[in-house]
């Protein structure tokens, strides 16, 4: 009995012994994510002092496209897009305020779709770039699109939602289930980053997008950073406050332009119906369905061809990448 019982306080010991070493290698790995603090690319002035971390490549005189990433996304979700266009439009890539390489969300600002949409318009002027432009978006991204084209409309000249969201179908009493748990979840992230664990984690997951290697580093260290978790949790408290009474939840701007929606789901999900409306309106509205990729793995750089040849068809743009 008591050798039983020795054997067993040795053996819980050993693997007690052998998470800690495991959390601690992660860790280790988390710290090493963060030490790199200076930006990969351009740091564009915005608004006094505050600066966005931006890529843009192409002809600087060609048809403007802007990518804004999903709600955990930064600047290299949009890499492959970038890459498939960068021959004949000019495409920018960025860091939302608080995430990635960006400077933080003002202290008298609250980070809503709204206010999103108005730094987008900020990071556009002090880029040079002329309206009107391509808006693409990925995942939560959708919100902030609707919000764009419901306040200004004439500044685009269509819009390409990537498994995004439509705040029109969102369902109130789902929403207010899921948010509490969802913001939960990402301050328990931002203890792991802290830790350097969140950080370890992200070195060990598979990379469904094939980034070049810097791209997939600067992704993981997103993914370590503690500044980037609570500015994710921020936006996305922010989001779903503001949702029920903002008027992007019930307005259709979006249906007045040229739309193509890229998605896993049937019947092309969420935004399909707006996609159908545009049609009508605009003569421009696609639906593709890729029934076997995952959420991410939309963005990857053979889905991103054919995003670009949608994006080349709303600027009247002809050729192949």
């Amino acid at each position: 009995m008591l050798r039983a019982l020795k054997n067993w306080l040795l053996t819980g010991a050993a693997i007690l012994a052998g998470l800690c070493i495991i959390l601690s290698g992660l860790g280790g790995i988390g710290y090493v994510q963060r030490m790199q603090v200076k930006a990969p690319y351009s740091l564009m002035t915005v608004e006094g002092d505050r600066r966005l971390h931006v890529l843009c490549e192409g002809p600087e005189d060609a048809p403007f496209v802007l990518y804004d990433a999903g709600a955990f996304g930064i600047y290299t979700d949009g890499w492959w897009i970038k890459e498939a266009l960068k021959r004949d439009h000019r495409v920018c890539l960025y860091d939302r305020a608080g995430m990635g390489w960006s400077d933080p969300v003002p202290e008298t600002a609250r980070p809503s779709p709204d206010w999103h949409v108005e730094d987008m318009r900020r990071l556009r002027r002090a880029l040079g770039a002329e309206a009107p432009f391509v808006l693409v978006g990925h995942s939560m991204a959708g919100l902030r699109l609707h919000a764009y084209a419901n306040a200004y409309p004439e500044e685009l000249l269509g819009l390409v939602f990537i498994d995004a969201a439509r705040p029109q179908t969102m369902d109130v009493d789902r929403a207010n289930r899921f948010v509490p748990w969802m913001l939960r979840a990402m301050a328990v992230g931002a203890g792991l980053a802290r830790v350097g664990v969140a950080g370890g984690v992200a070195y060990l997951l598979p990379d469904e997008l094939d980034l070049p290697a810097q791209q997939g580093r600067d992704k993981r260290r997103s993914i370590a950073s503690v500044r980037h978790h609570k500015a994710t949790r921020a936006e996305i408290a922010v989001a779903f406050e503001t949702w029920p009474a903002a008027s992007w939840r019930t307005d259709t701007g979006a249906e007045r332009l040229a739309v193509s929606v890229f998605t896993n789901s049937p019947g092309g999900g969420a935004n399909g119906p707006v996609a159908e409306a545009a049609k009508a309106r605009t003569g421009m509205g696609r639906i593709t369905v890729l029934e076997d990729e995952s959420h991410v793995s939309l963005l990857n750089a053979v889905n991103a061809v054919k995003v670009a040849a949608d994006v080349r068809a709303m600027t009247r743009v002809i050729g192949t990448p």
